[in-house]
């Protein structure tokens, strides 16, 4: 048995996908190792950390630590599994940090003269990190591997590398920094990727302090990994090394409600934006909600890179299509895309309040007629039409009615902060979708947090996910892809492309093309053909009855079993144990 350490700015603090990784993987890879250790980054409030009293392995290790100038709060994460959890303060060393600089500059080549605190403050906190798995090297003669999560950690095992310790270290890029950047601002990424000067790029776009970390991480590492053939492609090319081990990215799935549960919370959440729905548009202008259809996307707000610009092409073509063809069905698509921290608009508060008021006023009334009926058959009374309603009723009913009433169309976003120059409002309302009545594709930009709590829908993300029936992923640049893998675990059917890490493995499996999760083809293709072809299946999905559509969640939720940690926790361990053979 070894020693593993798994340094990770995610781990304790939920700020992207990495921490998804990290968190779900933890009892696949804990039984694996007489001592498995994470290490983050100390902050303030930590609550998913629980502190717990030093053991004595630790003692000497961390006394020793703090007389460097590194506090270390010893403990567990309370994740299943609840590894072993040391979390660092780093501050200290920000009064070190251009002597750490000059040191990764002479051995490294790493250009960080014109960095800024965004480089800085995960400099500090991974080489502190590998300050701590340094010591214990020192204290304890076990067999010990390193394995640090993107170039934000990446200054853990360029530590150790400088320091000659006896660790066995892998390096994970889960995506270049240079080749998000690239596609970010628009260039065609994999059509550069043959003839590219990745040093010269990555001066062009400023991005030169964290590209030339993460080619030291990765040229430094015992063992070189990433999440997924695109991403390794792409690596090979930017960082000039190939992976040795591809680390697919997976669930923990028997954490997962299965097909029958995800049936009955679908039925639940799909009520709550069916009423959501109502408030946002019936204010305007009705439609039949039970021919609704709730389409949706959400992650990062990266314009192109997760296909948002895509989306809303392939939106406006559809809303031709279905007003041109004279259906009855509507699409509603919610945008949950992180755009800041704004808070909710008055007016929807407003229409939110007006609705509750509404329903809870014939809710009200509906259990004193209830109770009538009852009584009425008993006595053998025979109900007429006016004892359904009192008149009075019915006239406060209809006042408060009219006060619900707006002019004019409904709106595209339930927060402040986003503006007319927002991309994706500006192109909505460019290709013509604004909402309008006959529009038979409906947009709401949500650009709040789902966290249960946000004072519109109140749903946590998976929640608000298991309501819907398609989840839009057309990504241009993704790395792997949680996503729409979230979505086909939670009996979603999802759209995702083969520039997708996750599409990719898909599309390399042979399955069924009737899966639950269609992959767009992205690679070398137009970008109106790609738009074409996403036009086409959407069309599709609208036309599908009630038993498709459960069969094509049923059908997602089967191929999200592909991706259990118990099928891809073994790459790890093949890492790891390449690690300790080269460390030798």
């Amino acid at each position: 048995m070894a020693t593993l350490f798994e340094v990770s700015w995610e781990v304790c603090n939920k700020v992207g996908g990495i921490y998804t990784v990290v968190r779900s993987k933890v009892p696949f890879i804990k039984e694996h190792y007489s001592e498995y250790v994470l290490i983050g980054p100390a902050f303030e409030q930590s609550p998913e950390f629980d502190e717990r009293p030093v053991p004595e392995r630790w003692r000497n290790v961390l006394k020793t630590l703090e007389g460097r100038g590194v506090r270390c709060r010893y403990g567990t994460w309370m994740v299943p599994g609840e590894p072993t959890t040391i979390l660092v303060d780093f501050h200290a060393l920000f009064e070190q940090r251009n002597a750490i600089k000059a040191g990764l500059w002479e051995r490294y080549g790493i250009d960080s003269l014109k960095s800024a605190w965004e480089f800085d403050e995960p400099m500090c906190f991974a080489t502190a990190a590998g300050m701590v798995i340094e010591e214990y090297a020192k204290e304890h003669d076990d067999r010990i591997i390193a394995q640090c999560h993107e170039w934000i950690s990446g200054f853990a095992l360029l530590h150790l590398n400088a320091v000659g310790a006896k660790v066995g270290t892998v390096f994970t890029t889960h995506a270049t920094m240079l080749g998000r950047t690239i596609a970010g601002n628009g260039h065609p990424l994999y059509d550069m990727l043959s003839n590219i000067n990745p040093a010269e790029w990555a001066y062009r776009l400023g991005v030169q302090d964290k590209h030339l970390t993460e080619v030291a991480c990765a040229k430094t590492a015992h063992v070189f990994t990433t999440v997924s053939e695109i991403t390794g492609l792409e690596a090979e090319k930017l960082l000039g090394r190939k992976p040795d081990v591809l680390l697919y990215n997976g669930f923990f799935i028997d954490k997962f409600p299965t097909f029958e549960e995800t049936s009955l919370r679908h039925y639940h959440s799909k009520e709550l934006l069916r009423e959501f729905t109502a408030y946002m548009f019936f204010p305007h202008y009705v439609f039949d909600l039970e021919k609704t259809l709730f389409f949706f996307t959400s992650g990062r707000y990266e314009y192109q890179n997760k296909g948002l610009d895509m989306i809303v092409d392939a939106l406006a073509e559809l809303n031709r299509r279905l007003k041109e063809e004279r259906s009855d069905v509507t699409v509603v698509m919610i945008f949950w895309v992180i755009m800041g921290r704004a808070g909710v608009r008055h007016e929807v508060l407003e229409r939110k309040n007006f609705y509750e008021h509404i329903k809870s006023a014939i809710e009200w009334q509906s259990k004193s007629l209830q109770q009538k009926l009852i009584l009425d058959f008993l006595s053998g009374h025979k109900p007429g039409e006016d004892d359904l309603f009192t008149s009075s009723f019915i006239r406060e009913l209809h006042e408060d009615i009219k006060h619900f009433r707006r002019p004019g169309d409904a709106p595209l976003v339930t927060h402040d902060g986003p503006g007319e120059s927002d991309p994706i409002i500006a192109r909505c309302k460019a290709v013509g979708l604004d909402n309008q009545e006959e529009d038979r594709v409906k947009v709401i930009i949500y650009p709040g947090y789902l966290d249960g709590s946000d004072g519109v829908l109140n749903l946590q993300y998976y929640d608000a996910t298991v309501g819907a029936h398609l989840g839009i992923f057309p990504s241009l640049y993704e790395p792997w892809g949680y996503t729409p893998l979230e979505s086909a675990v939670l009996g979603v059917p999802a759209i995702t492309t083969d520039l997708a890490g996750f599409g990719r493995y898909i599309k390399g499996r042979n399955l069924p093309s009737e899966n639950g999760v269609y992959v767009l083809k992205r690679m070398g293709v137009p970008y109106n053909e790609t738009v074409r072809a996403l036009v086409d299946e959407l069309h599709k999905f609208t036309s599908f009855d009630h038993a498709e559509r459960v069969q094509r969640g049923y059908s997602a939720k089967t191929l999200a079993s592909l991706c259990d940690w118990k099928n891809f926790a073994q790459y790890y361990l093949t890492a790891h144990n390449m690690a300790l053979e080269r460390a030798k």
